[in-house]
């Protein structure tokens, strides 16, 4: 995909915050204390969603202050893209989760389906538990296949950067939550 660092400043000039780095850091520490109250004695496995979730996990793991062991997991269904298409395995755990309880984390649960998968494959292995985390949970207009068990922040249906989360593989490092503008497409024309 072919992103021109002009479209990247037109994205990033016109977007709304929706949480600032202070407000993004005390979302981390709600989050880390809820995932702690009910999984601090359950030596998990946490999952990192790549790449999306790179972020968090690596803002959330210094705040679980108890005994885990990481990995990561690897599907998507965007690669690149503004909207999800087929689920593409990329790279499962290599840790056994046979009996374990594990936590997948992910930066933003959308439709829900990429998570359900990942939360069906881990089921498949043999966990004896098995939560989600999600920074973000969007509130969109049917059904979702799955609840996350730990929210960050719940948003509208803006397309969202920052945290993690990426606009066309760009902006991933947005130190904020960040929403595209929704005449997004008219501002781009404009320019």
């Amino acid at each position: 995909m072919n992103v021109s660092l002009a479209e990247i400043e037109i994205v990033e000039n016109n977007s709304a915050c929706l949480l600032d780095e202070r407000e993004v850091e005390l979302m981390f520490v709600r989050l880390a204390a809820d995932i702690a109250g009910l999984c601090k004695d359950m030596n998990p496995v946490v999952l990192c969603v790549m790449t999306g979730a790179v972020v968090a996990v690596g803002r959330l793991l210094p705040k679980l202050n108890f005994p885990l062991e990481m990995d990561y997991i690897h599907a998507t269904r965007y690669q690149g893209k503004m909207v999800g298409e087929d689920l593409v395995w990329k790279q499962r755990p290599t840790t056994p989760l046979l009996n374990r309880t594990v936590i997948i984390v992910d930066d933003v649960l959308d439709e829900g389906i990429t998570m359900a998968k990942l939360k069906e494959y881990c089921v498949q292995q043999g966990v004896e538990r098995c939560y989600t985390a999600v920074l973000v949970d969007k509130a969109i207009a049917k059904n979702k296949p799955i609840k996350a068990d730990f929210v960050g922040f719940q948003a509208g249906n803006e397309y969202l950067f920052g945290m993690g989360m990426d606009y066309k593989g760009y902006l991933r490092n947005a130190n904020g939550l960040f929403a595209c503008p929704e005449n997004l497409e008219e501002l781009l024309c404009q320019s």
